[in-house]
């Protein structure tokens, strides 16, 4: 049993809730916990030092948020969506992503784009570096960065979940062959906003979508995955670093 100076026990219960629920999140779409892992609560509840409860708690609002999967009598699992399911995954952001592109590129000038640009530099780096984990988190944010920008924050939360769910439906069914988003595209994007092209920009969207899907296959995920505990572990030092707030 971790010791109470490194564990959440020091922490409102509400606080202890919600960061064990972000860490979990965190290690699913980061891809640190392989879709169809297991998800032990007397694992988590021991690395984080706390009972059952705020466990249960967070297991269940990620279940509601499609990233696990609560088996009766087994217990909670990383998800595994299946192939019909990314399908309508990606099929629900091109609709979305769309309307957000044609928002966007009627109300934001080229200097707005700037965000957007810096994203896409450190994706650069990242592949640089062969950080491919980082990479697909600063893709994904991205997307989100481009949600925040129209100002409405239901937009924002319905796209967070879209690209946490078809970032695990990756996780499972991606081709051996790809490697997700790819940065020429979220340039070329980008072009195409700041020249004002709404058709145009609506259109590469939809493509670089279409070119993600077409990148699944029923590849089954990596079985070398890290342990539960070394992953929360991670997750648990960088909470009790940050202030309480």
């Amino acid at each position: 049993m971790m010791s109470a100076a490194s564990s959440l026990g020091d922490r409102p219960a509400a606080a202890a809730k919600r960061d064990i629920f972000a860490s979990i999140r965190e290690a699913i779409v980061s891809r640190k916990l392989a879709p169809g892992m297991k998800l032990t609560e007397d694992v988590i509840a021991d690395t984080f030092g706390c009972g059952r409860g705020p466990v249960r708690w967070a297991l269940d609002r990620l279940q509601d948020e499609g990233l696990v999967t609560l088996v009766p009598n087994r217990g909670a699992f990383v998800a595994e969506p299946p192939l019909d399911e990314a399908k309508h995954l990606f099929g629900a952001r091109r609709l979305l992503e769309g309307g957000i592109v044609r928002c966007l590129c009627g109300a934001t000038s080229p200097n707005d784009l700037k965000p957007l640009i810096e994203c896409v530099d450190a994706e650069d780096q990242a592949h640089a570096i062969g950080d491919e984990r980082e990479a697909l988190r600063l893709s994904g944010d991205f997307h989100l960065r481009m949600a925040a920008m129209t100002g409405n924050p239901i937009v924002e939360t319905m796209l967070r979940e879209l690209v946490s769910r078809t970032i695990l439906a990756i996780s499972t069914h991606q081709r051996a062959d790809t490697s997700g988003c790819r940065n020429d595209e979220h340039r070329r994007l980008l072009a195409l906003m700041a020249a004002g092209d709404i058709e145009g920009a609506v259109q590469e969207m939809e493509q670089h979508l279409v070119a993600l899907e077409h990148g699944l296959d029923m590849t089954k995920p990596n079985t070398s995955a890290p342990k539960l505990r070394d992953v929360l572990r991670g997750s648990l030092a960088k909470i009790k670093a940050a202030p309480l707030g």
